[in-house]
């Protein structure tokens, strides 16, 4: 059997943790939160020390990797932060703070407080327009919920079976993809084609290949 994602050694070592985020934080050397000098730091190895911790040889502060990120001011082990960025991303229907809290082992302050951190890192809607001089944006709109005549369903309410309301107006949305890179999803006033145009132009660059999807 192909092993699990959660096999992966970063996923379960501290130490991998750690290596792995540094990694992709400074792909061109250790860069000193405090200071901003590059690799002229060392890590500290005393018996006490927690993992990941170096001292700057320019500004003679100590720091990690955690500093200017999501994982800052954090108890929570590395490893574990990776695991529910795995669960969140991995997840076509999202995960509840309960789900991460049961399964991660935190208590639910800490995993809704994880949730909160990781979505905000994600959201990309004042990170600039997708796409550009060479790139292949594609968009696609659908709606989400069901008209105020849609779909009803029957419950008990512990007098009897009744009808349940339907859902409210359901909701525009325009998603544009970038080939091989990011995505977004807007949510549009109307389909009218004077309120795709404008939300397309105010989230792509003007330069990219825009086509629709097949």
């Amino acid at each position: 059997m192909p092993n699990s994602i959660f096999d992966a050694s970063p996923l379960r070592d501290e130490k991998a943790a750690y290596a792995y985020v540094e990694a992709r934080i400074w792909p061109d050397g250790r860069v000193c939160p405090h200071c901003g000098v590059v690799d002229r730091s060392g890590s500290l190895k005393g018996k006490s020390t927690r993992i990941g911790v170096y001292k700057c040889y320019a500004c003679r502060k100590p720091f990690t990797v955690k500093i200017g990120t999501i994982f800052e001011d954090s108890h929570v082990p590395m490893h574990l932060w990776l695991q529910a960025i795995v669960m969140m991303c991995g997840s076509k229907k999202g995960i509840s703070s309960n789900q991460l809290h049961r399964t991660l082992g935190v208590t639910l302050r800490t995993a809704w407080h994880m949730s909160l951190r990781i979505r905000l890192a994600m959201d990309e809607s004042g990170s600039g327009p997708l796409g550009g001089p060479g790139k292949t944006l594609e968009s696609d709109e659908t709606f989400i919920g069901y008209k105020d005549d849609g779909p009803t369903w029957e419950f008990h309410s512990g007098r009897g079976w009744r009808k349940k309301p339907a859902w409210g107006d359901r909701n525009a949305v325009l998603t544009l993809v970038e080939r091989e890179g990011r995505a977004r999803s807007i949510k549009l006033d109307s389909m009218k084609a004077v309120d795709v145009r404008a939300a397309v132009l105010s989230n792509a660059d003007t330069k990219s290949d825009l086509k629709p999807t097949s």
